[in-house]
């Protein structure tokens, strides 16, 4: 009886967040005329966003979870991009040789940053810095600086949309779980993020553990790219740290998988953060027009994750103080 409790206080944890967006969401849209929420089309469209979020959310929150906080992860999918484009366009518009590129680039790329902190021994944020800035800079000098564009082919657009997206989208999340439940590293990434100079005097291997945790991070936004690259037009990057901005976007599912970890852990944690940013942003898009849609979109997200931070952090002081009063009475 008691494990049937736990298991129900479990989901209704998990599912709170999402499903308490859905119903505010939903009677913004109706009260102003937008009966399509909720429909099967509004969540065909809502997919693509989601999957994008998740993908790139994972790849980033595996880093974040290691203690490390990585500013390179929207250069690497920029640069992955451009390259699995035009070179994918140029074959004929083959979808595994745009898959396999995606893919391969971003481990490199990812890789390529691993082995400067590691043998630099810079901090690892000027090394992500220092390396999404050389990654921009690539994407000026390559295909004459045009970036790519191929929101129009649908031979590579299958995986942006349903139901070809779910390949990636479950690709990377089976990807994050095996490396953080089945793997030496993942496991070690919480001894690493907690104190790193105690994790290492123990035994455990940095420069291995480096290594490794980008070398699936980088599989993560290969994965996140497959999708990235055939949602918009992608231009090259000619002001400094402009990919930044993807990054800052990407990593609030982390922050909010954060808050309810100890309902469902990690993996699913971004997940329903992500389903539940997407359901907003979907929401207040469809209430306002695109471009102040979008706008408020960024603020109501800036506060929503002060206000629920706040309220996971003093929840537990609050809950206490009515108790005392209560008992005081």
């Amino acid at each position: 009886m008691k494990s049937k409790k736990n298991w129900i206080k479990r989901i209704a944890g998990t599912l709170m967040l999402p499903v308490a967006m859905y119903i505010i969401m939903m009677v913004a849209c109706y009260a102003a005329g937008k009966t399509y929420f909720g429909t099967l089309d509004m969540w065909k469209s809502l997919i693509v966003d989601i999957s994008v979020s998740v993908t790139c959310a994972l790849g980033i929150g595996l880093q974040f979870k290691c203690g490390r906080f990585d500013f390179s992860g929207g250069a690497i999918m920029l640069l992955t991009a451009i390259i699995a484009g035009n070179i994918s366009k140029e074959m004929n518009s083959n979808v595994i040789v745009f898959s396999i590129i995606c893919i391969g680039m971003s481990i490199i790329l990812s890789l390529m940053v691993s082995l400067l902190y590691v043998f630099g021994r810079v901090p690892i944020v000027i090394t992500t810095i220092g390396m999404a800035l050389i990654f921009e800079a690539i994407t000026c000098l390559i295909f004459n600086g045009n970036g790519i564009n191929i929101v129009a082919n649908m031979k590579l657009k299958i995986f942006s949309a349903y139901p070809m997206i779910l390949i990636p989208l479950i690709g990377a999340i089976l990807v994050y779980a095996f490396f953080s439940y089945f793997t030496i590293t993942g496991k070690q990434s919480q001894l690493l993020a907690g104190n790193q100079q105690s994790a290492v005097n123990i035994g455990i291997n940095e420069k291995k553990n480096v290594i490794i945790s980008y070398l699936f991070s980088g599989i993560l936004f290969g994965f996140a790219t497959m999708i990235y690259a055939t949602t918009d037009l992608h231009r090259a990057s000619y002001t400094s740290l402009g990919t930044v901005g993807e990054l800052f976007t990407n990593i609030l599912p982390v922050f909010i998988g954060l808050l309810i970890i100890g309902f469902c852990g990690d993996t699913i944690g971004t997940i329903i953060g992500a389903i539940t940013l997407g359901i907003m942003s979907f929401g207040l898009r469809a209430v306002f027009d695109a471009e102040l849609g979008s706008a408020i979109t960024i603020v109501i997200t800036g506060l929503f994750i002060i206000v629920i931070n706040t309220v996971s952090a003093q929840g537990t002081r609050v809950v206490n103080y009515f108790k005392e009063i209560m008992v005081k009475k």
